[in-house]
């Protein structure tokens, strides 16, 4: 080792969590988004919007660091945003994930608050509102300028946009903790009328804890918690046809805590989702396109890591086959194929990322007192 030095809401917020998996920031999940000829290891130690820290899988280092912000679902671009000193300004920063090289970096006036980006990161959204009318604003990186802007009527906040920054997809916030899902045409410029809404749901109650995107723009997943049933599920949104879905996750009721060690992890053809739980004991493989749970594999409990955020250590091979994850402490192995489970092989300590190396042929996990620690990806085994 090295020192580094069933009541649901339907709504999908972006949430904290504190981990990149396989070499690709929050919220890709499955590629690498390293350069050339290297493989790099994305953590976010501090959460999902948290300053960004690569580290080279060869030499146990770190090899850059970018400030807090957000990347896109592609894992390539990474943007910025923060008010200027005077505070009459925001400064808007991209940048290449890859090379940690600046794209560009513009002022816009007023304080803003970036709050999305598109799946290929040449959009960002950023937002201003209160409890009664919001303003947004959609920028567009390529060019370097305003594309968009938005004043609405209500306490709206952003979701996503589309891959071809023609929509964008909201969370209208009302009072008691209810949420619609709502879709604007940035083409026509109108928000549409209908709430977009699950087939068979009529109103839902929760909260997002965590959340992945597909690269390729078509899924947003996120994990709810409703907290009056102690039921966790997955609310997909299919960006491509703006349909939502609920999938119900085994849960056992009362135990809170432990739905919160729920990771969710994509599967590299985009049509399945991995969701592990240890503190559960479960491992359940969901089916996008049908919105089902197609398999669920058991395994011992372990008791949750307190003050870890499980919500996204994981960690899936190029070609699917193994999904390594965590509770913040020890690893386990799942294999997709025959849906076992074997571990635990433990790090020695809190974990904030795990991902695969160059070629997938180790497993690493770096841990909060700065060790980044390998296994061989076949077996388990530390190296």
């Amino acid at each position: 080792m090295k020192r580094l030095a069933l009541l649901f809401l339907l709504v999908l917020v972006p949430a904290p969590s504190a981990a990149l998996a396989d070499g690709c920031p929050l919220p890709c999940s499955g590629q690498s988004s390293s350069p050339p000829g290297s493989k790099l290891l994305y953590v976010q130690a501090d959460g999902a919007r948290g300053s960004l820290i690569a580290y080279s899988t060869a030499t146990e280092q770190a090899v850059f660091a970018l400030p807090p912000g957000m990347a896109s679902a592609d894992g390539r671009t990474y943007f910025s945003a923060f008010a200027t000193p005077t505070r009459s300004m925001t400064r808007v920063r991209r940048w290449d994930v890859a090379t940690a090289q600046r794209k560009g970096e513009w002022l816009v006036p007023g304080r803003w608050q970036l709050q999305g980006i598109s799946p290929t990161g040449r959009w960002a959204a950023l937002a201003r509102r209160s409890r009664t009318q919001t303003s947004i604003l959609v920028f567009d990186g390529r060019l370097g300028k305003r594309a968009h802007v938005l004043r609405l009527r209500g306490n709206f906040e952003v979701e996503t946009l589309s891959r071809d920054g023609k929509r964008l997809f909201l969370i209208e916030h009302f009072a008691g903790r209810q949420y619609n899902v709502r879709e604007y045409d940035l083409s026509r410029e109108r928000l549409l009328a209908d709430p977009l809404s699950a087939e068979g749901v009529k109103i839902m109650a929760g909260y997002a804890w965590s959340g992945v995107a597909s690269p390729d723009g078509r899924w947003l997943l996120t994990l709810y918690l409703s907290t009056p049933g102690k039921l966790a599920f997955v609310h997909s949104l299919d960006l491509e046809r703006s349909r939502p879905a609920c999938i119900a996750l085994p849960s056992v009721r009362g135990a809170f805590e432990k739905l919160k060690r729920y990771s969710l992890t994509l599967a590299p053809g985009g049509k399945r989702l991995y969701a592990a739980n240890p503190a559960l004991g479960v491992v359940a493989e969901l089916d996008l396109e049908g919105s089902v749970v197609k398999r669920v594999s058991r395994f011992a409990k372990t008791a949750p890591v307190a003050g870890a955020h499980a919500a996204t250590l994981s960690t899936i091979s190029r070609n699917g086959r193994t999904m390594y994850f965590s509770a913040g402490r020890d690893l386990w192995a799942y294999d997709t194929a025959y849906g076992v489970v074997r571990g635990p092989y433990a790090t020695g300590g809190k974990i904030v990322g795990v991902g695969y190396g160059s070629g997938d042929k180790s497993v690493l996990a770096v841990r909060r007192d700065g060790y980044m620690v390998a296994f061989r990806a076949a077996t388990g085994e530390r190296l």
